[in-house]
């Protein structure tokens, strides 16, 4: 895999120095960056068999499941989209750190894998384990214009600081309810 190519001389891993500039500028500012703190919103809406729609701010996240469970496949299941959001926010983490720092990356893929506890139980054919993924092995593979050490350390940053990462791996409360709407 190749890295996002540079359009203009100084552009810095796909961020032009004007973007850099305000992007620094940003992040600078604590009121700022608590403000996008959240709440963030995701709403769901049903589309018949295992199809779901997502919305987030506007764009739509389409949801089916595999073939295996009867269902059109027609696009990647939530469970995948998981695995997606801690890979996407690790590798947006190492771009974030190496463009603050200067460094050009060339290369940067990263792979996420987990397999089900208890997968029966979200089937409705078992009443306890765990459902979800018990744990998830996360790999990297970067080149860029510094060495193995600076390199490594970007990498653990982007993992300890990742919003994603962090949520999945540390106890998270969810709260529920429910409205029943009469037919």
């Amino acid at each position: 895999m190749t890295g996002a190519q540079d359009s203009d001389d100084d552009s810095l891993n796909g961020i032009s120095a004007a973007h850099r500039r305000e992007l620094s500028a940003r992040l600078g500012d604590r009121e700022r960056v608590s403000s996008f703190s959240g709440p963030w919103e995701v709403e769901t809406v049903w589309r018949g068999g295992f199809r779901v729609d997502a919305t987030a701010r506007g764009h739509t996240i389409e949801f089916d499941e595999p073939a295996d469970l009867t269902a059109q496949d027609s696009a990647p299941t939530p469970h995948e989209y998981v695995l997606s959001a801690v890979a996407a926010c690790i590798t947006d983490g190492v771009v974030l750190h190496a463009t603050s720092q200067g460094i050009r990356i060339d290369s940067l893929e990263v792979r996420v894998t987990g397999t089900f506890e208890n997968i029966l139980r979200w089937a409705g054919l078992a009443t306890d384990g765990n459902p979800g993924f018990g744990a998830l092995q996360v790999s990297g593979r970067i080149s860029g214009d510094a060495d193995a050490t600076t390199l490594t350390d970007l990498w653990n940053r982007a993992i300890a600081g990742s919003p994603v990462a962090q949520t999945i791996s540390r106890p998270t409360t969810i709260t529920s309810q429910l409205r029943v709407d009469p037919r």
